[in-house]
């Protein structure tokens, strides 16, 4: 059965209204009542069109982050064969610009940083859906660094120490307590560029420390 073209302009204006009261309150001080007042729709449209506020906020939130991976995607615009050097600076800069520049983002930036400093987990399902094929790409450019002596747990270490840099400033930020050199007024997009570099030259020092000595081991035996 065909959708009516009224109920598509329903279910978009609760979307919109939904992502900006999301932005401003997160999930937990959201109430249903005031998304639907600032859609002028009733309460029973959010159950006919998502069937919950749990649905309508992994939608909105789904949204949100393929929205950011739009502005800022993880390639960067590298080729898929270029080094792998300069495929881990692309990833490192889009994900540093996704959680730090709220300009190009808007409502969608300010939703996935409260996310990130307070999980919801009726929508943890969501997050593996979309963040795995992420993660896999930074898990293959880091398999390639690494060399063949790599192990699944120095892959995982490694990983780790990668995209917890960022991810610690995306949660610092959530809090508002970025340091000093992060304020938001300092917050330039030269400064997140700056800090994209230091970034990649500290991780890529760390991981030829690491294959060297993945390299030494595979030798001594």
């Amino acid at each position: 059965m065909a959708i009516r073209k009224d109920g598509i302009k329903s279910s978009e204006k609760l979307l919109k209204a939904a992502t900006k009261v999301f932005a401003e309150k997160g999930y937990q001080n959201t109430t249903v009542a005031e998304i639907c007042k600032r859609a002028g729709s009733n309460i029973a449209a959010v159950n006919y069109h998502f069937g919950s506020k749990d649905e309508l906020y992994a939608t909105v939130w789904k949204r949100a982050f393929e929205e950011a991976m739009n502005v800022y995607p993880p390639d960067g615009g590298i080729p898929a064969d270029a080094p792998a050097e300069q495929r881990l600076y692309a990833l490192i800069h889009s994900h540093l610009h996704r959680v730090l520049d709220d300009g190009k983002l808007g409502c969608s930036g300010q939703i996935l940083l409260r996310e990130m400093a307070d999980n919801t987990e009726d929508i943890q399902h969501i997050h593996r859906d979309v963040i795995a094929p992420l993660r896999e790409r930074t898990r293959e450019i880091i398999r390639e660094l690494l060399g063949p002596s790599a192990t699944e747990q120095s892959l995982s270490f490694c990983e780790l120490s990668v995209v917890h840099q960022f991810i610690a400033l995306g949660f610092r930020k959530s809090k508002g307590k970025l340091p000093p050199i992060f304020k938001n007024e300092q917050l330039t997009m030269e400064l997140i560029d700056q800090m994209a570099e230091h970034i990649t030259f500290f991780s890529l020092a760390g991981i030829s420390a690491v294959r060297n000595d993945l390299e030494s081991k595979a030798c001594r035996k």
